[in-house]
Formats: structure tokens, C-alpha cells, sequence
């Protein structure tokens, strides 16, 4: 089974420039855990989760001094600075995870799953000549599984 023939092909997309409140918005009125943000040609540049909103309204933890001087500074420091960078952002642009995740409208579901359980993500999406054209989510699996019994 090919990933065009799963896919959903009604997207809720935002652009760099989206504010946050709108895409919590856009979220919330939609049921979607997740937008793809894009540019003006469709292209995917990344996702905007419920984590990056969460991120949000929750501080950063500053990396301690041990952290940074024992072997994992680059690690602490790197997720210090992103949380930082998603905390104060108002912008999609600015709160996005980067890159998105995504397959050819030609890859095959198993590919698709293999992604999203090996990265622990809730969805890719289906890109055709570089351009935005559906998602894969969870619930495909699930609905799968109930339509082999």
C-alpha cells in the first residue's frame, strides 16, 4: 500500500508568519495535534505540535554548570537554547520543530509507520515534487487494523 492511497489530503496548513494564538486556534478548532508549516510555494519547513505549545507556558530549565562541564554541555545547552527559542517565539516560524518529517506520495505505508514509530511522532506528511499534497497519521494504522478483521 503507497502512501497516496492512505493520506489525507485535507490539510490545515500555516506559514512562518502565523501568530502562536492562531495556530493554537487553528489547532483546537480543527482537532489536530499538529500543523505543517509552509511556504508560499507548499513547501514543508516544519510542524507545529501540541509540545511546542506546551513549550510555551513552560520556563526553560538553564543547563547547570555540571551539565555543561561533564560531557553533555553541547546536548543541555543545544535544548536550552531551542526550549528558549520556542518559549519566546510568537510566531509559527519561531516555535516550529525543523525539519518536518516527511514521504513521497510513492513511499509505502510500512516506510511511513516505520518513520513515525522510530521517531515517536503522531503523523508525517506526503509531500509530491517537494509540495504538501496530505498527511499520514496514527489512527491510519488503527482503522487499518479494524478493516483486516
Amino acid at each position: 500500500m503507497l502512501a497516496k492511497e492512505v493520506m489525507n489530503t485535507k490539510i490545515v496548513s500555516v506559514t512562518e508568519t502565523t501568530p502562536v494564538k492562531e495556530v493554537a486556534k487553528i489547532m483546537l478548532e480543527n482537532s489536530i495535534s499538529g500543523l505543517p508549516v509552509v511556504n508560499g510555494e507548499g513547501k514543508v519547513l516544519g510542524v507545529v505540535s501540541e509540545l511546542d505549545l506546551m513549550r510555551k507556558q513552560i520556563e526553560p530549565n538553564e543547563p547547570s554548570i555540571w551539565t555543561m562541564l561533564w560531557g553533555k554541555s553541547q546536548e543541555g545547552v543545544q535544548k536550552y537554547v531551542d526550549d528558549l527559542r520556542k518559549y519566546m517565539g510568537k510566531t509559527a516560524g519561531e516555535i516550529m520543530t525543523s525539519p518536518a518529517l516527511t514521504v513521497d506520495v510513492s513511499a509505502s505505508l510500512e516506510e511511513a509507520g516505520n518513520i513515525m514509530f522510530n521517531k515517536q511522532i503522531k503523523r508525517v506528511f506526503v509531500t509530491e515534487n517537494d509540495k504538501l499534497v496530505g498527511v499520514i497519521s496514527r489512527n491510519v494504522f488503527t482503522k487499518l487494523l479494524l478493516e483486516k478483521q
